[in-house]
């Protein structure tokens, strides 16, 4: 062989592993990018979700996403989403928490019953009796955990037991409304150990008029047992059980809270904006909607009240629609402390009146309710036109402290150029932490 022909074939021969590199290369940038042409991202709808070191509350916190951060998702383990977050890092999110971008609705698993089985108020045989299924029965299984499937029944989220569950395979939908009823009640925590962020009470009952069995300082770790809703049952290091609310308790790793100790930092508040998809609601002069500023104002007294440290559980957080019937069985479900409808009034004819009521139905469970939010407000920047009994579903059908609240005519001129502004609707939220604050201090629930 010629001496240029081997000289060329060296040279041929050099650049294959060239041609290769590059040639691999090539391929991973392709699949990488059809694998982020493909990723399904979610955002956080509850306002502060943790994220976990694993698929499952029994793993430990390794940080927490606030409301309206967007999660890129990995991988799926039954309802837990492994999700990457701002800054590259991965870790664990229950789905039940973050809302699908790719549709309005969220997903949950179809199934069937496969014998008669009762239908219970948590994930024990103790917890109370909702009602009953009878084998065959078409159900939607949001959460799967041992020996328990939470499912949507009645338009709030219940139990029932595994063993009765057989799955479709298939996925439905699940309204935003029961969204939410489901959010509010945390899967079972086998397993979990738990501190308290603050000085804290412990409970002889689930829900800040329980009695209190003692007062627990900052730091001490206690044993979950089990769940009522949104409180923790848990053992103390000396064997005393009781209950704690559990957004005033975490993990070592989940940090101080700044939230100052009241009562307000213990309670779970339902905020109804009214209307919603369909049900526009009033109209202004202008046509423009109630629906708009009802959850405009909802979302910041949402901010505010979380920044109390209340835990909070919205019946919309999005233009969707929500049955009357729905809006209470929320505050059932989740053990509110108190119940507010975010509304605004209307008149025959435009221009005709002015101001905001604080609307009640029952003198003996909702009246303190009222005259701490109708004080509360008179300063708001509207006329106050006091306390009214109010006939409304929402009120009706509440077994929880509840109120309406109309603030403002919308079809007045001049109400509704102040109900259109961020700095109307932010004195609103003030005001009714502080309404609500002073309610709980008063002991008069």
């Amino acid at each position: 062989m010629r001496k240029e022909q081997r000289e060329a074939n060296r040279a041929h021969l050099k650049r294959w592993p060239l041609i290769i590199t590059t040639s691999i290369l090539l391929i991973i940038a392709i699949a990488t990018t059809a694998m982020l042409a493909n990723t399904q991202n979610v955002d956080v709808d509850a306002t502060v979700v943790n994220v976990r070191q694993g698929p499952g509350l029994s793993y430990g916190v390794e940080g927490q996403v606030t409301h309206g951060t967007q999660l890129a998702i990995i991988d799926k383990q039954n309802s837990w989403y492994k999700v990457r977050m701002p800054g590259n890092r991965v870790g664990w999110v229950a789905s039940w928490l973050v809302n699908n971008n790719e549709a309005t609705t969220g997903a949950a698993k179809s199934g069937v019953t496969t014998a008669a089985v009762n239908v219970r108020a948590s994930s024990t045989e103790s917890a109370s009796k909702l009602g009953s299924l009878k084998a065959g029965a078409a159900i939607k299984v949001v959460y799967q955990e041992g020996a328990w499937s939470q499912i949507i029944y009645d338009g709030t989220a219940a139990w029932i037991s595994s063993k009765y569950v057989k799955l479709s395979g298939t996925s439905t939908t699940v309204s935003t409304s029961d969204q939410a009823v489901a959010s509010a009640s945390a899967a079972a925590a086998a397993n979990l150990t738990v501190k308290t962020k603050r000085t804290a009470n412990l409970r002889h009952t689930a829900g800040i008029n329980g009695s209190v069995a003692k007062e627990l300082p900052a730091n001490t770790s206690l044993a979950v047992v089990g769940e009522s809703g949104d409180w923790y049952e848990v053992k103390t290091s000396d064997g005393t059980t009781g209950y704690i609310a559990s957004w005033v308790v975490s993990t070592p790793s989940n940090g101080a809270s700044t939230a100052t100790s009241t009562s307000l930092a213990e309670a779970t508040i339902v905020l109804d904006p009214g209307h919603g998809g369909s049900d526009t609601g009033a109209l202004s002069t202008t046509n423009k909607y109630e629906k708009t500023y009802t959850l405009k104002t909802a979302e910041a007294i949402r901010s505010a009240l979380a920044a109390a440290g209340a835990n909070v559980v919205m019946t919309r957080s999005n233009d969707s629609f929500v049955s009357l019937a729905k809006r209470p069985k929320i505050a059932h479900q989740v053990k509110a402390d108190a119940f507010i409808s975010i509304h605004f009034d209307s008149t025959p004819d435009t221009n005709e009146a002015s101001g905001h009521t604080v609307y009640y139905y029952s003198s003996k469970k909702d009246i303190s309710l009222a005259r701490n939010l109708n004080v509360a407000l008179k300063g708001v920047g509207t006329p106050s036109r006091g306390i009214e009994f109010g006939d409304f579903e929402v009120l009706r059908d509440n077994k929880q402290p509840s109120v309406l609240l109309e603030m403002g005519y919308i079809n007045d001129d001049t109400d509704f150029s102040k109900i259109q502004t961020t700095a109307y609707q932010q004195k609103v939220a003030n005001d009714v932490v502080n309404g609500l604050r002073s309610y709980f201090e008063s002991g008069s629930r």
